[in-house]
């Protein structure tokens, strides 16, 4: 398993380490603040440097957790040169004592830190991670018919969906809005009456979507194994993109006697951290698709790692994102990054949108996010617009 979880590694930042080489040891750390995000649940980081720079990043934890935090990485940071990226990547991450690292707190951090280094050597962030790969990188939503065994009312969704100015040509639907049963709480097994809402719904969603839309049947890793057996074989006629995460989180035998039954894709991968988390499902080819949370996986180093270890079994990337717009930059740039990437998810779409965070928001088209091209993540928050999505307890001004 080491071997194996070494050898992407090779030369992975080669092109970062050549780019940055002129600028290395010339700036240092001042600084580390943050600023909570509970209307995602995330908290923004801000890292300052005696350059007069500053990088940002989303770690996938709330503020009171970030503070705890960064008691422990902040005395590691400061005074330090910011280019050193793998340097303070595995000092962070490899804590142990008294503490285990926290993955979703240094994720922003690391976040943070590559925003900074494009903006210290004028590149963006996918130069500096050897790409682009491509011209524009796919994001899809989250949205569903408020009754999905009512037709009339997914007719009305669908003409809605039709309307949207971004044009998404795909979208994640919950399995458990048909049943009406709480997503993400583990649940007993699945009735037949209970899978054939499920049907029937996805069927009604297809029906007046067409052919021209991806739909993406999602769990939340509340079932059983006959459960996800079963909610497999019932959306199994509306050839949808993928079935994720019927299963617990953590990796289990259950999820390679699903795979060998299973007919549509299978995904997994939000809560996993760093490439030891995705390791087992891909050597045991318990999936098709992984799915990383850049602000939880362990940040852009990580999720570079994680990639590369995918590569070598020929399993695609998508990225999970229901964060802010710096973890949604920072998901566009990772798709521009590598080969053999799959899509996005954004919170975009709803009557208040992510994209009011920045003052410059990436432009979507045909559910299509554009190839940024200012340093670093190629965004500028517009405070105003991150008050929007702050709740009580979440500090005004970056402490």
């Amino acid at each position: 398993m080491r071997t194996a979880l070494a050898l992407p590694a090779a030369g992975l930042f080669t092109r970062f380490e050549t780019l940055t080489a002129a600028d290395r040891g010339k700036v240092r750390i001042t600084d580390i603040k943050m600023k909570g995000l509970s209307g995602v649940g995330h908290t923004l980081i801000r890292i300052d440097t005696d350059a007069g720079i500053s990088g940002y990043g989303e770690s996938g934890v709330t503020q009171a957790m970030m503070q705890a935090w960064l008691e422990r990485y902040r005395p590691l940071l400061l005074k330090q040169d910011p280019l050193a990226i793998q340097y303070h990547w595995h000092r962070m991450s490899t804590l142990m004592h008294t503490y285990m690292a926290s993955i979703p707190a240094l994720s922003g951090i690391d976040m943070a830190l590559w925003d900074l280094a494009g903006k210290l050597t004028g590149h963006p962030v996918y130069s500096l991670l050897g790409g682009p790969f491509r011209d524009e990188v796919s994001v899809f939503i989250n949205t569903e018919p408020r009754n999905m065994l009512d037709r009339a009312v997914v007719k009305d969704w669908a003409a809605q969906l039709r309307q949207n100015p971004q044009g998404f040509k795909a979208v994640k639907i919950n399995t458990t809005s048909p049943i009406q049963r709480p997503a993400g709480r583990f649940t007993t097994t699945l009735s037949n009456q209970d899978l054939h809402k499920i049907r029937t719904g996805f069927e009604n969603v297809r029906a007046e979507l067409g052919p021209d839309y991806d739909i993406m049947v999602h769990c939340h890793n509340e079932y059983d194994l006959p459960s996800a057996k079963a909610i497999a074989r019932a959306v199994e006629g509306i050839e949808p993109k993928w079935l994720e995460d019927p299963l617990p989180v953590a990796f289990s035998d259950s999820w390679v006697s699903l795979k060998r039954e299973c007919r549509v894709p299978l995904l997994t991968g939000e809560k996993l951290e760093m490439p030891q988390g995705y390791y087992p499902f891909l050597k045991e080819q318990a999936v098709d698709f992984i799915y990383p949370d850049i602000a939880f996986c362990g940040g852009l180093t990580a999720i570079m790692k994680i990639a590369a270890l995918a590569a070598l079994f020929r399993i695609p990337v998508a990225t999970h994102n229901v964060g802010g717009i710096l973890l949604t930059m920072s998901s566009i740039h990772f798709g521009l990054s590598i080969h053999d990437f799959l899509t996005s998810e954004a919170r975009m779409g709803g009557k208040i949108d992510i994209l009011v965070m920045a003052k410059n928001p990436p432009v979507i088209k045909g559910g299509m996010a554009p190839r940024p091209e200012l340093p670093g993540l190629g965004v500028e928050l517009d405070e105003a617009g991150v008050k929007q999505w702050q709740r009580s307890g979440d500090t005004p001004e970056w402490v």
